[in-house]
């Protein structure tokens, strides 16, 4: 009976950043098979399977059971916004099954799924924006909200590969997809102009850096990544040419972009793990490798369910440099993955260990 109810007050207060897992393994997924790992890519695959339809069922359940609490979260922006992990997971499986199963149907579907989750979640946070109309922006935006670009990119990203896959070239179709490409790039520099305020020219302190930082990453990457699609496919459409080449220039730009925030990510990171929560001078093994303190430790134990969209922004530049290499043929891009993909996975590893270790905790024998 105790079992029962702790499992039912776990998915009346489902944490939507859960479905920031589903990003995180399956953009490692894409990852390790563009770096030649099948095996590897494929178990990710099968495991991101799960993990999506026990989120989708847990999701489902809360709807049914727990609409209240539901509405609650989607009336409150900085939990709303988190639902967009929803969108962009729902894509990456759909990307995931049609690189590994070729299984357009199936893609499509989930692209509609998450066309239609993207339109319900931008409604409620654009009435929690205006709801919180009063305050400066710089008091509502954080890295989470980056999640709107990641979200509308995604869009694109799917779009495109079915478009490639179906063998349609049309241009009306890829002007509709290009379209979320660029909404998106919009976003993303109106979002970050406000997060670049926030961080650098407010004051900031260390125990409100958070892992949804690291979108600022991850979502210049996504824009990599779907603007090397949108190249790869628009070259073949006649007149399109120049668009493509703009494009291509605004890829490169956005992974200039993304690459200036990994250090500053890292660096931050590396103080909030070895200062935050530790009162003398941390243990070795947390200064070996700081992100240790995800899966392990009693009294450092530092897990908690955003963590993973810290994993979707370094997989995601692992993807999108490798993808750059192939539309560009410079070989700095297609050396740089073959070191920061390991190290993505090695924070994956230790990510999902410390998910186990909290769901497992919080369920008693």
């Amino acid at each position: 009976m105790k079992r029962c109810s702790v499992i039912l007050n776990g998915i009346k207060g489902f944490h939507p950043a859960y479905f920031a897992m589903v990003m995180a393994t399956g953009i490692m997924s894409i990852a390790f098979e563009a770096m030649a790992f099948p095996g590897i890519a494929k178990a990710l695959f099968i495991l991101n399977l799960i993990f999506y339809l026990t989120l989708c069922t847990i999701l489902a359940v809360r709807i049914i059971f727990f609409q209240p609490d539901l509405m609650a979260d989607l009336r409150t922006l900085q939990r709303a916004v988190l639902f967009l992990t929803f969108v962009v997971g729902t894509n990456t499986i759909g990307m995931q099954f049609v690189i590994f199963q070729q299984s357009t149907v199936e893609a499509i579907l989930l692209w509609l799924v998450a066309l239609a989750g993207w339109l319900g979640c931008l409604y409620f946070i654009a009435l929690d924006f205006i709801a919180m109309r009063g305050k400066p922006l710089h008091e509502i935006v954080n890295g989470a909200t980056l999640l709107i670009v990641v979200s509308t990119v995604s869009i694109s990203l799917l779009a495109v590969r079915l478009l490639a896959d179906a063998e349609i070239y049309t241009g009306y179709a890829y002007l509709i997809a290009g379209s979320f490409w660029a909404l998106g790039c919009v976003l993303y520099l109106l979002i970050v102009t406000i997060l670049i305020y926030r961080l650098f020219f407010r004051q900031f302190e260390l125990g409100e850096w958070e892992a949804p930082y690291w979108i600022c990453m991850g979502a210049a990457a996504i824009i990599v990544l779907a603007g090397t699609e949108l190249v790869m496919h628009m070259f073949v459409l006649p007149g399109w040419e120049g668009i493509a080449g703009i494009i291509l220039c605004m890829t490169v730009v956005a992974w200039s972009m993304g690459t200036l925030w990994t250090p500053y990510l890292l660096i931050m990171d590396i103080r909030k793990f070895t200062r935050v929560g530790i009162a003398a001078s941390a243990p070795l093994w947390i200064k070996t490798f700081p992100w240790l303190r995800l899966a392990f430790g009693r009294q450092y134990h530092a897990y908690d369910p955003p963590a993973w969209s810290r994993v979707f922004p370094m997989g995601m530049y692992t993807a999108c440099t490798l993808s750059l290499a192939k539309v560009t043929n410079f070989g700095l891009f297609a050396m740089i993955p073959q070191y920061w993909g390991w190290f993505a996975l090695l924070v994956w590893s230790v990510t999902l260990i410390g998910m186990l270790r909290a769901v497992i905790f919080i369920i008693p024998d």
